[in-house]
């Protein structure tokens, strides 16, 4: 699948989702949270824009705005029904990464961005690009899955020889490879679980994010029966699913 019809199948993912997505985010909203203790730690001062880039429903850009009543996030995201389902009256700017970052009015002092990385085209050359539109001493924070996510899942497939059907997520060490130790203020990588009654159920969630793109065929009845039967499950007989998260915090000197 080419770039182009691949990023529109991800965009109508993303709009069909956006009226549960706030009830099937548990992991996004939980590194939202993360996110903003980090800025709290750090003692973060915007002078110029803050822009949340893949914002969603506005999940982190909320938060920031709540902890940070003094900072105004400017929300951006290719998907108008995810902007929409975002009440607040913070400007909200529809808008393709891919193309680069929209104009703004003003140098970036905060860049956020969570989730969203790992579906642009060419994730790294991207970060690096958004890393020189920074004012100096501005920051960038990016979350983002890594290669290093699902285990359950790729062992499962492995074992009853079924095509891995997940995304390849990237890998920590190529965005680090990306920038001079100076420039990286912290990188931390976090585990997260998510457990659900059986892989049906599992599955279900990841539509109902919009996060079930996929270059590959999708599974059969007897398939899914098959890694039912196999996935590892925990001491209540339910299924895991685990995220290896990293968080990555630039900063332009």
């Amino acid at each position: 699948m080419n770039n182009l019809d691949w990023n529109k199948k991800i965009k109508s993912n993303f709009d069909k989702a956006a009226s549960n997505y706030r009830n099937n985010s548990s992991i996004q909203n939980y590194f939202s949270s993360k996110i903003v203790l980090l800025l709290k730690e750090i003692n973060v001062i915007v002078q110029g824009e803050c822009v949340d880039l893949g914002s969603g429903p506005g999940f982190l850009a909320d938060e920031i705005e709540k902890v940070f009543p003094k900072i105004n996030v400017k929300r951006v995201d290719f998907s108008k029904k995810m902007l929409l389902s975002n009440k607040k009256y913070s400007e909200k700017i529809l808008w393709d990464l891919n193309k680069g970052l929209p104009p703004l009015d003003q140098k970036i002092s905060l860049l956020v961005s969570s989730f969203c990385i790992h579906w642009l085209n060419k994730p790294e050359i991207i970060l690096k690009d958004w890393f020189k539109e920074l004012l100096p001493g501005g920051l960038i924070i990016v979350s983002f899955p890594t290669n290093n996510c699902f285990p359950e899942w790729k062992e499962t497939c492995k074992e009853n020889s079924i095509e891995y059907s997940g995304l390849c997520f990237p890998k920590t060490n190529d965005f680090r490879k990306c920038f001079k130790k100076n420039e990286i203020f912290l990188l931390n990588e976090y585990v997260y679980k998510e457990n659900f009654s059986n892989v049906f159920k599992l599955f279900k969630n990841i539509r109902n994010m919009g996060a079930h793109a996929t270059q590959s065929d999708r599974k059969t009845v007897k398939e899914l029966k098959q890694m039912q039967r196999s996935w590892p499950k925990d001491n209540n007989k339910k299924v895991n699913l685990t995220w290896e998260i990293s968080i990555i915090i630039l900063k332009k000197s």
